[in-house]
């Protein structure tokens, strides 16, 4: 809307009027002054009164050209399994809940929850969904309810982002299945950074293994370290400093990512690649199925997008991890090609043993995902 040379104008065509001013000196000549003062001043009044409604005219236009949100939107609970609100995947469980937002336009919200702020263990996530508890979770501590998710961690079998993505398509039929017989409807999938080893005292050969007590995050971890005679621990993350410092322990299998977090406590890295530590987003079945089709299928692109995010960053900030430990004194040791095959070779046999406790299904996955990856 603009005003030029007396002209009051509203854009948009809706609506225009313009004042004459010479009607002062013309048709209104012969009458007197004061008639004239009440004709101009209800002149002005006029043209204000009509001002106000083109105003109010282009506001409620500009207003219909923005995009319509839903009445009433589905309201979502998310289980994060990370409680700290800085790390990588916590952050990007944040912006899962503001990808869904944009990408739904407000008709599904979902509010995200970290691990401790519901009453839910991080490890019952998978039940927690399943049973409608919360809508949508980040599931990492899986493979005690899905068998196949714990393939992934067979120790040795997973030697790099290439072998888990190859070893993570064959597996995603099976893992589908299971979490749909508890109730969730499978989204995506991502992996943390590879899994190695961290000691307090020098570690850069298998053998170095021997004798040492080592906190491990899966009984599987646990098989191969028994194998090469060390002691596996079992704790939760905040116990591990103290553990460290009682000498408790003697060192943790997890990633740069991990260590870097008990950096003054630890001094040694031994580059073993033992396994991942795979996560899923999951849907619980019967709140996915009352989505319609659009909402599902933008649910499970942000799912998907969150997922390579997560790895990605984790990926980056493993890099930058393994950098700050270079740069406080560690001595970071790759295995050698020598260790890595004798590894493999004494866990290979738990691989078919593991397998087989777990059932006919849990089987034949495994003999396809060692058929994808030539091991």
């Amino acid at each position: 809307m603009r005003e030029e040379g007396g002209a009051l104008t509203a854009k948009w065509g809706v609506h225009s009027i313009r004042r004459n001013t010479s009607c002062k000196n013309t048709g209104n000549a012969s009458l007197g002054t004061s008639t004239r003062r009440r004709l101009d001043a209800g002149e002005d009044r006029m043209i204000t009164q009509n001002s106000k409604t083109v105003a109010a005219l282009c506001v409620a236009l500009a207003l219909a050209l923005l995009p319509a949100r839903p009445a009433a939107a589905e309201e979502w609970n998310f289980y994060m399994h990370q409680s700290a609100p800085n790390f990588a995947t916590s952050r990007g469980a944040k912006r899962f809940t503001e990808e869904i937002d944009k990408a739904t336009n407000g008709a599904l919200t979902v509010k995200l929850h970290l691990a401790g702020t519901l009453q839910i263990s991080a490890s019952n996530i998978t039940q927690a969904v399943g049973q409608n508890v919360v809508q949508v979770g980040d599931d990492l501590f899986n493979s005690g309810n899905i068998p196949a998710a714990g393939i992934l961690r067979l120790p040795m079998l997973i030697q790099s982002y290439d072998d888990f993505a190859k070893a993570d398509a064959v597996l995603k039929p099976y893992i589908a299945r299971q979490y749909a017989a508890k109730g969730s409807t499978l989204l995506a999938s991502y992996t943390y950074p590879l899994q190695y080893i961290w000691g307090r005292r020098k570690i850069a050969a298998l053998d170095d293994l021997k004798g040492l007590k080592l906190r491990v995050a899966q009984p599987e971890q646990g098989e191969f370290l028994r194998r090469f005679g060390g002691t596996s621990i079992t704790m939760s993350a905040p116990e591990v400093p103290s553990a460290l410092d009682r000498g408790v322990v003697d060192g943790v299998f997890t990633a740069g990512v991990g260590a870097v977090l008990w950096k003054d406590l630890l001094n040694y890295g031994y580059v073993l690649i033992l396994n991942v530590n795979n996560s899923y987003f999951i849907a619980n079945t019967e709140a996915f199925n009352k989505l319609s089709p659009d909402l599902q299928a933008k649910l499970r692109q942000v799912a998907e997008d969150s997922g390579r995010w997560d790895q990605e960053m984790l990926k980056q900030e493993e890099s930058e991890s393994i950098q700050v430990l270079t740069a406080a004194g560690y001595t970071i040791t790759p295995a050698t090609a020598q260790d890595r095959e004798r590894a493999i070779a004494a866990v290979t046999p738990y691989w078919d043993e593991w397998a087989k406790s777990r059932g006919p299904d849990i089987v034949e996955a495994l003999a396809e995902v060692r058929a994808a990856l030539g091991r």
